[in-house]
């Protein structure tokens, strides 16, 4: 099966709840800021549910992790995903494959118990992100193809919170630098650790996808391109657009306005998505860049993955920017 772009990273099963404050979460866990991403060790999953059913009220679930909601969202559009990565031998990794409809599943693996990222939200509409990695972190070197297909012209990394993963990623860069282009989005999980841990995989990088806060914590500043640079770097601004940095000149693109505004998680990933599709498509960057910030705004109408655009939506983007 032809593969236009690989995305390697967490899959995770999203947990939303409704929470009042986020007091009790933080004397567990001193170091979680509001609006923030934190990693749980293992055993620490049992505490957060415990508190969950006293603090908490779910209000919903669906499939998640940034390279999952990016394979989905470029599969709606047209484009040839795969998706390298662990789901639990569970009702949770069923849940996870069947709304990964149209995704080249044949990289990942079923074992263990899925990844689960438990979202927080207060009543100012602020997310707070606790990741449970489960099986996620037991992906290996045998999980990683040898050969990618011809036709992979996107390599597309996510963050995972263990470090093995990390040097997984760092390797198959390596393998398709030059072949393939590699596109990065960190997350807070990764930017985190500090630009010196991601030195290795920012040097294979062709295109950085960061937010504002992800960047500053990379030592960069969204004024001015950092000499550490990768060729491109896209900088996700939420209700202010985007921002492109490139060696030669910054540009900005202003947001879309979305018909309604239900849910804004995972639309990071659907900008992801749309800017890789933008480009298989011929579009070039600033153009690439508008459909991507037209496909983020149109995501926030839904929720989860409800409403990510289509084929149809891409098509009418094109005969609009071409």
């Amino acid at each position: 099966m032809p593969v236009q772009v690989i995305c390697l990273g967490a899959v995770n099963l999203d947990l939303r709840y409704e929470v009042a404050d986020l007091g009790p979460f933080r004397e567990a866990w001193p170091g979680l800021e509001r609006g923030g991403e934190a990693a749980l060790s293992p055993g620490e999953e049992a505490r957060l549910r415990e508190l969950l059913s006293i603090y908490g009220k779910l209000s919903g679930k669906w499939g998640g992790g940034q390279a999952a909601n990016t394979a989905y969202a470029l599969a709606r559009l047209g484009v040839e995903a795969a998706l390298i990565g662990w789901v639990g031998a569970d009702e949770d990794g069923a849940f996870l494959r069947e709304g990964l409809e149209g995704v080249n599943l044949d990289y990942l693996v079923e074992a263990g118990v899925s990844g689960r990222a438990y979202v927080l939200v207060d009543p100012e509409g602020e997310r707070t992100i606790l990741v449970a990695p489960n099986t996620n972190d037991a992906l290996s070197e045998a999980d990683i193809p040898r050969e990618a297909p011809a036709s992979t012209q996107y390599l597309h990394l996510t963050s995972f919170v263990g470090p093995g993963t990390l040097r997984l990623q760092n390797k198959l860069a390596r393998r398709l630098y030059g072949t393939a282009l590699i596109s990065l989005d960190p997350g807070e999980l990764y930017s985190r650790r500090g630009r010196e841990s991601l030195e290795d995989l920012l040097d294979c990088t062709d295109i950085l996808m960061v937010t504002e806060r992800e960047l500053g914590l990379l030592g960069g500043d969204p004024a001015s391109y950092p000499d550490w640079g990768p060729p491109l770097i896209l900088i996700k601004r939420g209700a202010r657009g985007a921002r492109m940095v490139t060696p030669v000149g910054i540009l900005d693109f202003p947001a879309d306005t979305p018909a309604r505004l239900v849910d804004t998680l995972g639309a990071g990933d659907v900008f992801a998505a749309g800017f890789l599709a933008g480009r298989l498509n011929g579009l070039n960057l600033p153009n690439a860049m508008r459909l991507a910030v037209r496909a983020a705004a149109h995501s926030l109408a839904g929720a989860g993955r409800e409403h990510y655009p289509d084929r149809e939506f891409l098509e009418t983007q094109l005969a609009d920017l071409s």
